[in-house]
């Protein structure tokens, strides 16, 4: 719960550290001497061409390159791409808590009437799905809840005889539509309850 809350912080503290790392592995490293003829350093203009010629030898061995750099670049890429994914995907509407329904009918012969549900989300990290319970008089209904793209709304009674099709229209409302196990059609309002 504390990392949830401190998301924000913890990505701007990381991503300075993965830049400065991402410039360090781009910047050149220090010229080694290498060795001339003789085992000393080459100091002077007139060791150069043969030097030279010796590198375009067969069987010259270039240095072995340091994964170090790759990796940290591929460390620095792979923290980029969760910043954003967590960026993008950030959950704006919680489904989870108790919600004041308004059911309405448009069929005829369907009498209006209020109701209470309680969406328990599998994952309170992520409450895209869950069970529902549905309270109106002495009757109790329970069900399934879908959260989809992030607004829509679908909820079902666990025979699948009702439907509830619908989004959020704010972080503590949402409407829709439904169909009754008799084939009723109608609308619905809900209000979240504060905590």
């Amino acid at each position: 719960m504390l990392m949830k809350k401190n998301n924000r912080t913890i990505a701007l503290l990381l991503l300075p550290a993965f830049i400065s790392l991402l410039w360090l592995t781009a910047m050149p490293l220090p010229a080694r001497p290498q060795a001339g003829e003789g085992g000393s350093s080459m100091e002077n203009a007139e060791t150069a061409p043969s030097y030279v010629e010796k590198e375009q030898q067969i069987g010259f061995q270039s240095a072995r390159k340091s994964l170090l750099p790759i990796l940290l670049i591929t460390a620095a890429v792979a923290a980029g791409i969760f910043l954003l994914v967590i960026a993008v995907s950030k959950i704006k509407y919680n489904i989870g808590g108790v919600w004041d329904f308004n059911t309405h009918y448009t069929t005829a012969g369907g009498i209006d009437y209020d109701s209470v549900w309680t969406f328990l989300p599998y994952d309170d990290l992520n409450p895209i799905m869950g069970t529902f319970r549905r309270v109106f008089g002495n009757n109790i209904y329970e069900g399934f809840f879908t959260v989809v793209d992030k607004t829509g709304v679908v909820f079902q009674d666990e025979g699948s005889f009702e439907e509830h099709v619908g989004a959020f229209d704010s972080k503590t409302t949402m409407s829709g539509t439904f169909q009754d196990m008799s084939g009723a059609k109608g609308t619905w309002t809900a209000r979240k309850r504060s905590n």
